[in-house]
């Protein structure tokens, strides 16, 4: 490889994130260092000879050949006064004053709260980066030739690597509150290369490369004496730089604890450092602590007014590396009571038919002023000591969910990938197709065809290969054939599929959609008109596209922190957010960019999802509290201020993810991991939400996907049916009600459904301001009568049915009935009583009572 001959620089030389690894080359050595960003695998920065700073974009893999030639900066700083030499990622920093000299190394504190630098001036400095004061100084090593010095996390002490007098090399272990001395100097040999410290946070291991040397030196770094303990040395070849992997992409499963990447004359060459075990079956747990999570702990805004955090921490499990863990809280407090209202809120003086003018919301920029009488959020003594019981009966009470005969089950799934963003749903399905996330670079995905049932080959299936990590995929609702994909790339990949299926590996999609400058969490289709997608990314932005015509039509007002969720109304005219700062939005996209009512979401920040119910009464957000425990919340539309109830689950990490079923009522809900599906009807009345039975498919599965009301069995009384994807197979689920006359159309539970199969009206029309309704259809089968319909039938005789007119006896009849019973029995009968055939007793044997 062509590596660059750039020895006189204090840069590393090479550098890699999870996707992409970069190098100096002989005809840019210009570049005199350069680093990734740890929260976004496509944004690299640089510093030059030149004095000038820039921030890449970087193109997907799959086109990185094509646009990687012709790439400009994304971000091109002001020039500075000197070259520069050293970049290092944080999210924002003021520029120091107090070094007079080069700096030759630059590391931040694990919190982001401080920096050390070691300079040719030989001092070694730590400073406050917001206001660029010196906090500490101290000597460090005595040579001129360069030296390093790196924070260990977020202790309190530094290492420092560089020449003595006798210019050996050596380290240095300091107490950062204090630099006037070392607590421990360890050296390490004669050589003359300039050495590149590089530490593992997690285990505390630390590598020890020096330009041209031919050797790796592995430490272990200790909180006691004696601080620095070698362990071994690694041979390879005479090195340039050296970099170590982000401890993501490390294959956890073979005990892969740490991977170098080393630059050589002409090589790059990957070093695995491997924990040996007897077996690798299980996570070892043990030697994989949880690690810096890739989402950034504060905004930079927070970070400049002085805000400190510890890293937020992720587990390296594959099984729950999507989830983000949050610093364990404790906090005292009774325990949660359901939160809801004194009154029940009317409902009369609100319209909600669709074909009227007047809507619930109401089309201003300002939140709209209900007459209602407003909620205290603050429960009352009456409401905490009251916990709602009910005595309504559903007639969704009893549904039952069955998992459908393993012939019809696609199975032997290889290298399901459960590392899908949680703002994700992970598993889409539509009439024809389903599609699944698979594990191996490029963002694969497969998409199966629903009726080719059975075993998958071992050799694996076709997959849809993008090129970088995908985050979230959705198939048109309008459209069997098309798929729409939103990477980390910020890029919106759209699909158009064979009508056959994939029956081969596909690389290029149709068309992608560029806007967004980071990775897109979600994308989400209009449910009225046809190719309006909605999506947001970690920029903060909303934005809303034309498939048609492949442009941005709408952005909305930035939103403060990520959006986890947003949905469409069922009338497709509004659509509401919820976000990680804590808040509800609902916006009326097509008049203004700024939310028309706003409100207390959830309190927990590891994330949520949002639906619309009764018409667009309601708002039902599933989520977490601040103690970790998964909620439900129901919150009328027209006033955001607090919830009307709040429904408390368990503590399991993984999302809920809700379906609503219009028609019913019917709230169906189940995460990551789960053996069960929740269930709730959303009702007008309190408590808003009514618990149905949980269904319990056998073992664990990952999501569940849901087809339109028009695929459900009518016959069997099906008012859902739906696909259940597991760790391997991929099995039909059908939702069902007891019934006794199953020959009659249940048209009490199947109410005309609307046809959301079907747009209503194109995307011009909608941007225009058009607004149209669905037709509804009947579900009722021609050879089938309407339970309404069915003949009555003569009740049964009950002889002691009191309640049945035609039995039913007064007490005077009882009485008499009794009478002549008893009558009947003592009229005189010519038969002898039994006692007088009694024999051997003796008249005077009896005896009186």
């Amino acid at each position: 490889m062509p590596i660059g001959t750039l020895m006189a620089s204090c840069g590393n030389h090479i550098k890699a994130g999870c996707v992409y690894m970069a190098f100096n080359v002989a005809s840019s050595d210009f570049v005199m260092d350069f680093d990734f960003s740890p929260f976004d695998d496509y944004l690299l920065a640089t510093g030059s000879a030149d004095c000038g700073i820039n921030i890449w974009l970087l193109p997907t893999v799959d086109n990185i050949d094509t646009e990687l030639s012709c790439l400009n900066p994304a971000i091109a700083l002001p020039g500075q006064d000197r070259r520069i030499e050293n970049v290092l990622w944080n999210p924002v920093a003021e520029t120091l004053s107090g070094p007079t000299d080069q700096l030759q190394s630059v590391s931040w504190k694990g919190d982001g709260s401080s920096l050390v630098t070691s300079c040719k001036d030989k001092i070694v400095r730590i400073f406050d980066p917001r206001s660029g004061e010196v906090v500490q100084e101290g000597e460090g090593h005595q040579s001129l030739k360069d030296s390093r010095a790196i924070w260990l996390g977020e202790k309190d002490f530094i290492l420092t690597a560089g020449c003595n007098q006798t210019h050996e090399r050596e380290m240095k272990y300091w107490d950062c509150r204090n630099l006037k001395s070392p607590i421990v100097t360890s050296g390490i040999d004669g050589s003359s290369g300039s050495m590149i410290p590089l530490y593992d946070r997690d285990t505390g291991m630390l590598f020890i490369l020096g330009k041209g040397d031919t050797s790796i030196k592995y430490y272990e770094i200790l909180d006691k004496a004696p601080h620095i303990q070698q362990n071994y040395v690694d041979r390879t070849e005479q090195a340039r730089g050296g970099t170590l992997l982000p401890k993501h992409v490390l294959e956890v499963m073979d005990g892969e604890v740490d991977r170098l990447l080393v630059l050589t004359n002409n090589n790059i060459i990957p070093i695995p450092y491997i924990i040996p075990r007897k077996s690798y079956r299980d996570f070892l747990d043990d030697v994989f602590p949880d690690t810096p999570s890739r989402e950034p702990a504060l905004k930079p805004n927070e970070w400049k007014a002085g805000k400190n955090s510890s890293p937020l921490l992720s587990s390296l499990n594959p099984a729950k590396r999507s989830e983000i863990q949050e610093p364990a809280q404790i906090v005292e407090t009774t325990p949660s009571i359901p939160v809801v209202s004194d009154q029940t809120p009317a409902t009369d003086d609100v319209k909600h038919n669709n074909e009227t003018d007047e809507d619930k919301l109401k089309d201003t920029e300002t939140p709209s002023v209900d007459s209602r009488p407003k909620e205290n959020t603050t429960p009352s003594a009456k409401q905490q000591k009251n916990i709602f019981t009910s005595v309504r009966q559903s007639k969704f009470k009893h549904l039952s969910c069955k998992v459908q005969h393993k012939s019809k089950h696609i199975d032997n799934i290889r290298r399901l990938s459960t590392r899908v963003p949680g703002e994700s749903d992970m598993f889409h399905v539509n009439s024809k197709r389903c599609v699944i996330p698979i594990d191996g670079a490029g963002g694969l995905l497969a998409v199966l065809e629903l009726n080719k049932p059975g075993r998958l080959p071992d050799t694996g299936v076709p997959v849809l290969q993008h090129g970088s990590k995908v985050t979230d995929y959705v198939f048109d609702p309008f459209n069997d054939n098309r798929l729409v994909v939103v990477c980390d790339d910020a890029k919106i990949h759209v699909w158009d599929l064979p009508d056959n299926g994939v029956t081969e590996t596909m690389t290029g999609s149709s068309f992608y959609l560029l806007g967004h400058t980071e990775k897109i969490y979600f994308a989400k289709f209009h449910p009225l008109a046809k190719d309006i997608l909605v999506t947001s990314a970690y920029d903060m932005s909303v934005r809303i596209w034309d498939l048609s015509e492949k442009t941005e039509k709408i952005q909305l007002e930035p939103h403060p922190d990520q959006v986890f969720c947003a949905a469409w109304s069922p009338d497709g005219k509004y659509l509401a957010t919820v976000c990680k700062d804590g808040k509800i939005r609902i916006f009326n996209v097509r008049k203004s960019a700024s939310p028309l009512v706003e409100g207390q979401g959830p309190e927990g920040s590891r994330g949520a999802r949002i639906v619309w119910a009764l018409d667009g009464q309601y708002l039902v957000v599933s989520g977490f509290n601040s103690l970790s425990t998964r909620t439900v919340s129901v919150y009328d539309t027209a006033d955001l201020t607090s919830p009307l109830y709040i429904s408390e689950l368990d503590t399991s990490p993984a999302i809920l993810v809700p379906f609503y079923d219009e028609d019913s009522s019917t709230l169906l809900l189940t995460g990551r991991g789960d053996s069960t599906i929740v269930a709730f009807e959303v009702a007008e009345e309190e408590p808003y939400l009514f618990k149905l039975s949980t269904s319990n498919p056998e073992g664990v599965h990952q999501a569940v996907a849901y087809l339109p009301k028009k695929y459900c069995n009518v016959k069997d009384v099906e008012f859902a049916i739906g696909y259940r994807l597991t760790n391997n197979t991929i099995e039909p689920v059908s939702f069902t009600l007891p019934r006794v006359k199953k020959e009659y159309f249940q048209d009490d539970i199947y109410p005309d459904t609307k046809v959301t199969w079907e747009p209503v009206m194109s995307s011009q029309e909608w941007f225009s301001g058009m607004n149209k309704i669905q037709r509804k259809i009947s579900l009722k089968p021609k050879d089938m009568i309407s339970l309404s319909e069915a003949p009555t039938e003569a009740p049964k005789v009950r002889k002691y049915d009191s309640y049945n007119p035609e039995t039913y006896k007064t007490d005077e009849q009882k009485k008499e009935e009794l009478i002549s019973a008893m009558t009947n029995k003592l009229t005189v009968q010519e038969d002898p009583l039994p006692q007088d055939i009694a024999e051997g007793v003796d008249s005077d044997e009896w005896e009186d009572y």
